[in-house]
């Protein structure tokens, strides 16, 4: 009785606190382009877009402010990059990535519909081409997803319909293709080209809106099933001109019923636009096994005229340096250096084997949008002004001269080189800190950091560091794709200067079995079990976590494979065994937390991990505050300004690196329950051992739990019961969405 008479008091007293405060401090990661890196004494525009590999453009208002800003869509990761235009420039703005929505994938191209002046976005769905209606207002960038009428079914469904052989039909496009959506016939509206799902012909498919009345609405008709009379050949990317389709096409204008031919198209990526000034369209083609564009020149019949091409230029544009991008380019035609006249860029559609640091070639426009003359300016658009190694990046921060501050290398799977037999070249490079503790600004000083490229002749090379030795300066364990690792020694006599040579290679336990587990893999020095020497957990492609415990010490390390499946950790998705774990285990003061990189673009969070290396660690958080950097993830954590709170560097698939500040956000818990105060929410059994639940929410919540300090704790779904065994004793809040808003409950763990 007394007991709970005291967790009453205390409840009370507590509670009386935080009213009288009204505020508390909630932890965030906020993305920013503002920390400061050079390359070459040049500070870069964009340092931390997070690179790029298949880029896919369009111009968007981002802000309102009537200027085009820029929306890059990165197909190798489904990631959107957004730029606002700035002075002429386009600076990086991730602020408005997070309005798009999140379902996109393999193209997106932005186009106004309904002439209000808005783009809207035309992207890939199951069974052909999604619309999403730009529904901003003056203070938001917002989208609405539409549907249309099938009547054959009787019902709605979410892909483009275009009348065709007598029926309602989704307007096909394979998933490796990229569609032309533009007005072919000049009347105003949106009309779409596209390779048909059996057929190497291009079906026209003419909006319906202008002639219906009704601008604001998507009515396709099949009007050509082979417009511009060509087909692509089998055995290369030259087209065979004036090749009609199994049944002609006398007028695209009249409605037609054609039996579709049974040729295999196997990929191709379509922009129309007019090359020639005379009204009647011709078309940028890129062919999935190749790596040059075609133009194909239509002839000057007029347009909706059984327009035929009559010449093509394979080596386009041959007037300047053609377009040579392996593999499988897609071509997109904007005005990207804000002279108004609309520029060419072409990028790989494919998210591998492809180049990729220098994958955006920028033609600027010297003629006009009449009669274009496209002329090579730069490789690597876009790309010179960011942080860029290739294919996936792996941040480390680790202060390689000595000077306490903290440097930044990144990692590579590696870098597209035809030269090589396996296509990639791996290395790291290095970014001297040379600001200060609280303003960091990273300098690029090496392309190839201690040579480790040619110490080990492998991909994927990942390194950790730590004072293997006890002489005072750091060692490396290096990873690699075959799953190995390799023992580099530091044996530089001067503390400020690294100099890493192979000490062992592979990396052997006390046996002479060479530690494999399996491939890439992901290693991290740690003392984890707390014996004063630094131990192994390494991370890898299935998504579990390896524990390699030092069973020597300080000075004279020996390795012992203790775990494969340490702590329970497995980041991969239910439909697959590939997870890809890059792990990170940081001190945030008394508590020990581990951060888990994944092949999905999230990371995860676990702790109750000290005393516990034999048990499973309790997962936190598998969406880390919301991070998702497209694909495969990889964390770097430091307080890298000095303010006490947390940072995150983190690599992904594209190459590049993405920078979230650690922030506190003020909120008032005495007015923070206006917005749905008409509903008494209650949290019981309040003290609490293993489970809470809310009364009056009859329906699944997104929540929050944060400690006194207002940092995230755990972020999930719930019904309306929640597992909270993990938390230690404490006071925490619960914060949680519905319909009608959000609202904070504060709770007592005990045991």
């Amino acid at each position: 009785m007394f007991q709970k008479i005291q967790i009453k008091f205390t409840s009370l007293i507590i509670s009386l606190l935080i009213v009288s405060t009204g505020q508390t401090q909630f932890f965030s990661l906020r993305q920013e382009n503002s920390v400061q890196v050079l390359e070459n004494n040049d500070t870069l525009l964009n340092p931390w877009t997070g690179g790029f590999n298949s880029a896919q453009f369009s111009k968007i208002d981002l802000n309102n402010d009537q200027i085009e800003d820029l929306f890059v869509f990165d197909r190798s990761c489904n990631k959107v990059i957004t730029f606002i235009s700035s002075n002429n420039k386009f600076i990086y703005a991730p602020e408005y990535e997070k309005k798009f929505p999140s379902t996109l994938k393999n193209w997106v191209l932005l186009r106004d519909y309904n002439g209000d002046g808005k783009k809207d976005i035309f992207s890939y769905v199951s069974g052909g081409i999604g619309v999403w209606k730009n529904t901003s207002n003056s203070n938001e960038i917002s989208f609405t997803s539409q549907s249309f009428f099938q009547s054959s079914i009787n019902s709605f469904v979410t892909y483009l319909l275009s009348y065709q052989y007598n029926n309602d039909y989704n307007i096909y496009v394979v998933s490796s293709d990229i569609p032309s959506i533009s007005d072919i016939d000049n009347d105003g509206d949106l009309d779409i080209l596209n390779f048909g799902g059996q057929g190497s012909r291009i079906e026209y498919h003419q909006n319906q809106a202008v002639q219906i009345g009704n601008i604001d609405t998507l009515a396709f008709e099949l009007k050509n099933s082979c417009w511009g009379h060509f087909s692509e050949a089998g055995l290369s990317n030259t087209c065979t001109l004036f090749d009609t389709c199994f049944i002609n096409v006398p007028n695209p204008q009249d409605s037609i019923n054609v039996i579709r031919n049974n040729l295999r198209h196997s990929g191709s990526t379509v922009l129309a636009l007019n090359l020639n000034n005379d009204q009647v369209k011709d078309v940028i083609l890129g062919d999935v096994s190749y790596s040059n564009i075609v133009a194909l020149y239509n002839d000057d019949k007029g347009i909706n005229m059984n327009t035929s091409f009559v010449s093509q230029d394979t080596s386009f544009p041959n007037y300047s340096v053609p377009a040579d991008l392996h593999l499988f380019p897609g071509v997109f035609h904007e005005d990207v250096d804000h002279d108004g006249m609309k520029d060419l860029l072409v990028s790989p559609n494919t998210g591998s084997d492809a180049e990729d640091k220098n994958s955006i070639w920028f033609y600027k426009n010297f003629g006009n949008n009449q009669v274009p003359q496209f002329y090579l300016q730069e490789q690597n658009f876009l790309q010179k002004n960011t942080i860029e190694v290739g294919r996936e990046s792996k941040p480390i921060f680790v202060d390689i001269n000595n000077d306490q501050l903290q440097d930044l290398l990144v990692s590579n799977f590696g870098e597209f080189d035809l030269s090589v037999p396996i296509h990639y070249r791996s290395y790291v490079e290095s970014y001297v800190n040379i600001g200060t503790q609280q303003n960091p600004i990273f300098s690029k000083s090496s392309n190839d950091f201690q040579n480790i490229s040619s110490l080990i002749n492998e991909i994927n090379l990942v390194p950790t560091f730590g004072d293997l030795d006890s002489d005072g300066d750091l060692d490396a364990i290096v990873g690699d794709f075959s799953g190995r690792l390799h023992y580099l020694e530091n044996t530089s006599s001067n503390p400020n200067i690294m100099s890493l040579s192979v000490g062992m290679s592979p990396l052997n336990d006390m046996l002479n079995n060479v530690f494999d587990v399996g491939y890439q893999a992901h290693p991290t020095l740690f003392d984890i079990d707390g014996d004063n020497d630094l131990d192994l957990i390494v991370g890898e492609v299935i998504g579990n976590l390896n524990f390699i415990e030092n069973i020597g010490d300080s000075i004279n390390f020996n390795f012992d494979l203790k775990d494969e499946n340490f702590g329970g950790v497995d980041v991969s998705e239910w439909w697959t065994n590939i997870g890809i774990s890059s792990p990170v285990l940081y001190r945030d003061g008394s508590q020990l937390e581990l951060y888990v990189g994944s092949q999905r673009g999230t990371i995860f969070k676990y702790n109750n991990i000290i005393n516990n290396l034999n048990g499973t660690f309790n997962l936190v958080d598998s969406l880390y505050q919301g991070i998702n950097v497209g694909s495969h993830s990889y964390p770097a954590i430091f307080d890298i300004n000095k303010d006490s709170l947390t940072d995150f560097v983190i690599g992904n698939k594209r190459g590049g690196l993405s920078f979230f500040r650690g922030i506190n956000d003020s909120v008032n818990t005495s007015i923070i329950n206006i917005e749905d105060n008409l509903i008494n929410y209650e949290l019981y059994p309040n003290p609490c051992r293993q489970t809470i639940q809310i009364k009056n929410t009859n329906q699944n919540f997104d929540y929050e739990i944060l400690n006194l300090s207002g940092k995230l704790i755990k972020k999930d779904n719930s019904n309306g019961v929640i597992n909270i065994d993990f938390l230690n004793n404490g006071i925490y809040f619960l914060k949680f969405t519905t319909k009608r808003g959000y609202r904070i409950l504060k709770f007592v763990k005990c045991l």
